[in-house]
């Protein structure tokens, strides 16, 4: 917490300095941050990331390699 008794969050979308897409980018990524984690799950699941079940689908649990993700 700050002195001003705020959290504060490292990607903070009113620093100094950023366009207006990160600053969206961060606001949005803060309010997912603020969601219960039941209600988190449940949109997960409704993006088809995880199955009710909270089992990751297919192209979340693959163990393929992906450009996105590292390989080492």
């Amino acid at each position: 917490m700050s002195a001003n008794g705020k959290t504060t969050h490292a990607l903070d979308p009113e620093a100094p300095g950023l366009d207006e897409e990160t600053r969206r980018r961060r606001r949005l990524l803060a309010s997912l941050h603020a969601l219960p984690v039941e209600e988190l799950f449940k949109l997960m699941v409704r993006s088809g990331i995880y199955t009710e079940d909270g089992e990751l689908t297919p192209p979340y649990s693959s163990d393929e390699a992906s450009a996105a993700r590292p390989t080492d």
